[in-house]
């Protein structure tokens, strides 16, 4: 039966009768569900619809003669209501093939499709168990192939048709062959096996199912064909705005993320289903920057700090970004979204240079540049990503020096090290680095511009206040464990005397001299001092701290001083300092060492 653009209630049977194609639009995000939906969705068709009807046929011989009819008249019995489907017909040249995007109801549509699929397969392998195999076979397959010419593209055999690293897997599910298709190329390289939701789902119901007989499997298709009541909803585009339906869904509790409106809205000026133009530069360059810069969460982090460049505060998460982006970009015109399409993919190496700076593969070419990002990251100040953006973007654009660009940077990390360190707010950050490099860019003396800014916006760090912080504040945070590291092997660096450094990667565990934990022997040496107040603030501070392998933090545990520093190897400057120094260990000690390391922390970030 042809559908009709009413609408009305359909059972999925009504959708997948003829050669059709349902596309989930580029804009949509990749298929989601989890096992949550797919436990509850399969395990209510079994439970609701499958045992009542076997209940009522529960006889041997009516279930070896149930006809169609009969099973028909069942299922009738057990309609439940499965949601809605909006969808928007697509003009479309070829009359073989009727074609509809997919506006919302990606998740349901998709998810009954491979199951009808997945129970041909398990027909297949139970072929030998009962003649009537083939024939539920041969009736269920109609439901998810379009015998048709696939006219040198075999994905026009598929019913249910992505283009976000989904419509390999699903073809590879049905077909269990590769596709002969001009998109095969692409579509392998935005496939990711171990993250894809199309594979995790066939493997989950494959387990879920292949206990079931073969009159089972039967009947449980014919229950998602025929039981299973959607909501059809075909819109007009002539009279209906697909994009104010699409936003208008989030609105009303089917969430949709930032990632996904923005997309939307990117591409709307693009759409040209004759030369699919669009198709391609969606998958050239958004979904590669995607996957290049790790899954949709990061490209939001990273969309976020890139757009915040020039602005005056760090742009908000998730609905806000979509809503600045959009409020920001009113006329967006071909030659805009073009161009900010490309401003996304060709910043996507700097961002990845600033986050993942130890990664070979986003390495800065500059060593130097390279090894403050790395110690910029160890911060944990992710508020300067989109100063550090800029810069970047500037010096990759010729308008900074890599000598200038490493002053800059320079300057930056002293200003979150010290601040840190002093414990200061960060609420400033947000505004003071989204704009700062057009403050000082023009300049002629940078570092002398950056600090004046730094003056200006009263986040100035003193020596003095860096060295009564460095002293008496705790340094130690078990969730600023990099950030701990990196001072201490910033400060063993420089306490090294032939210029030879260790591996810092074997010994990175961070030890407390006094332990953080103090055994009846520790209490009774410290004496009084076990219960000072202040113990646990000296305790965690830079005197008490070293570095050494995990294996001898193990080994020397809460052990006396004596024994302890005995146990220290010479690999570390500071554990060598630790054992030539002969007072007890108190607070009195711990504070003197902490004054001895303070002058090369003043020395190492410096104005």
């Amino acid at each position: 039966m042809p559908i009709d653009n009413s609408i009305n209630n359909r059972t999925f049977e009504e959708l997948f009768t003829n050669p059709i194609s349902f596309e989930i639009p580029f804009f949509q995000r990749a298929y989601s569900w989890e096992r949550q939906q797919w436990k509850q969705l399969i395990d209510d068709i079994w439970e609701q619809i499958i045992m009542d009807v076997f209940e009522q046929i529960s006889n041997k011989n009516d279930r070896e003669e149930l006809t169609m009819e009969k099973l028909e008249k069942h299922l009738f019995e057990h309609e439940h209501y499965f949601g809605a489907i909006v969808v928007l017909e697509k003009t479309n040249s070829d009359p073989a093939l009727k074609s509809f995007s997919v506006i919302d109801g990606q998740q349901r549509i998709t998810t009954i499709y491979l199951l009808i699929a997945l129970a041909v397969q398990l027909l297949k392998e139970k072929a030998n168990l009962s003649e009537k195999s083939q024939k539920y076979i041969n009736t269920l397959e109609g439901f998810i192939k379009n015998s048709l010419d696939p006219k040198g593209d075999d994905y026009r055999k598929l019913k249910v048709y992505s283009n976000k690293g989904d419509r390999y897997p699903t073809y590879m599910k049905i077909f269990s062959e590769n596709p002969e298709s001009p998109s095969l190329p692409i579509d392998i390289q935005l496939y990711v096996k171990e993250f894809n939701k199309i594979d995790a789902f066939w493997n989950y119901a494959y387990k879920k199912l292949k206990s079931y007989g073969v009159l089972e499997l039967f009947v449980f298709s014919q229950a998602i064909l025929k039981s299973l009541k959607i909501v059809w909803i075909p819109l007009d585009e002539k009279r209906d705005n697909p994009q104010a339906i699409f936003e208008g869904l989030n609105d009303k509790g089917m969430p949709l993320s930032a990632i996904e409106l923005l997309c939307s809205y990117l591409f709307k000026p693009l759409i040209d289903d004759v030369t699919k133009q669009h198709e391609s530069i969606h998958n050239d360059k958004w979904l590669k920057s995607i996957k290049k810069v790790g899954g949709e969460d990061n490209f939001e982090f990273y969309l976020r700090n890139l757009f915040s460049i020039n602005k005056p505060k760090m742009i908000g998460k998730g609905r806000k970004l979509y809503a600045n982006f959009k409020n920001t970009n009113k006329q967006f015109s071909k030659q805009l979204a073009f161009d900010k399409i490309n401003e996304i993919a060709d910043n996507i190496d700097l961002f990845n240079q600033i986050v993942k700076p130890q990664d070979p593969s986003c390495k800065h070419p500059n060593n130097e540049i390279n090894n403050l990002l790395i110690k910029i990251e160890r911060t944990s100040m992710y508020s300067s990503i989109p100063f550090i953006l800029a810069v970047l973007r500037e010096q990759k654009a010729g308008n900074l020096t890599e000598a200038d660009s490493a002053i800059i940077l320079n300057i930056l990390l002293v200003l979150l090290v010290r601040r840190k360190v002093c414990e200061l707010k960060t609420t400033k950050y947000d505004v003071f680095f989204p704009s700062l490099l057009t403050k000082i860019i023009g300049e002629p003396d940078k570092a002398k511009a950056f600090k004046d800014q730094i003056t200006k916006e009263d986040l100035w760090v003193s020596n003095q206040e860096f060295e009564n912080a460095f002293i008496n504040k705790s340094l130690y945070k078990q969730t600023e464990l990099e950030f701990v590291r990196l001072i201490l092997q910033e400060i063993d660096k420089r306490m090294q005397s032939h210029g030879q450094l260790p591996d810092y990667s074997s010994i990175n565990t961070i030890e407390h001299v006094m332990p953080q934990t103090l055994d009846d022997e520790w209490m009774a040496y410290l004496g009084d001092e076990a219960n000072d107040l202040n113990l646990e603030r000296v305790k965690n501070s830079i005197g008490n701290l070293c570095l050494i392998s995990r294996a001898a933090n193990s080994f020397v545990g809460q052990d006396p001083f004596e024994k302890k520093k005995n146990s220290y190897t010479d690999v570390s400057a500071l554990t060598r300092d630790l054992k030539v120094r002969t007072d007890k260990w108190n607070m009195q000690a711990i504070k003197k060492r902490s004054k001895d390391i303070v002058e090369r922390a003043l020395d190492i970030w410096s104005w």
